[in-house]
């Protein structure tokens, strides 16, 4: 079982986002957070395999938070999944990010989700 953990303020993206995953046997979201910050708790606490983290309005960017994140737990797979396009660019600078997805493109969400978990297989 996949380990996944939403980081996301909105609660009906939240929702679409446990919904996607529940179509999967494979995932169990263990956590879900409002902000990067209490992410970072549940990071220690979940140990997850599969981070969706939105870029956020909190104190914390998500790209902030997905350095911080992979600090705490450094085999875990990072999607920033956001609505900001402008962000992709950055987001290949950042080793802590493991892919990027808009949320206009959902449907990729799960098969993105997949293919990092069975990079984690590989190694």
């Amino acid at each position: 079982m996949k380990i996944l953990v939403v980081i996301e303020d909105d609660p009906d993206v939240r929702f679409l986002i446990e919904t996607i995953f529940a179509m999967d046997s494979r995932f169990a979201v263990r956590s879900s957070a409002e902000s990067a910050e209490d992410a970072l708790e549940a990071v220690r606490t979940e140990r997850p395999d599969i981070i969706v983290l939105d870029h956020g309005r909190g104190e914390l960017t998500g790209i902030e938070a997905a350095q911080q994140l992979k600090v705490k737990a450094p085999q875990t797979k990072i999607i920033l999944f956001t609505a900001h396009a402008e962000l992709e660019a950055r987001t290949h600078d950042e080793p802590a990010i493991d892919a990027f997805l808009l949320k206009t493109n959902t449907a990729r969400l799960l098969p993105l989700a997949q293919e990092l978990t069975d990079m984690l297989s590989l190694m």
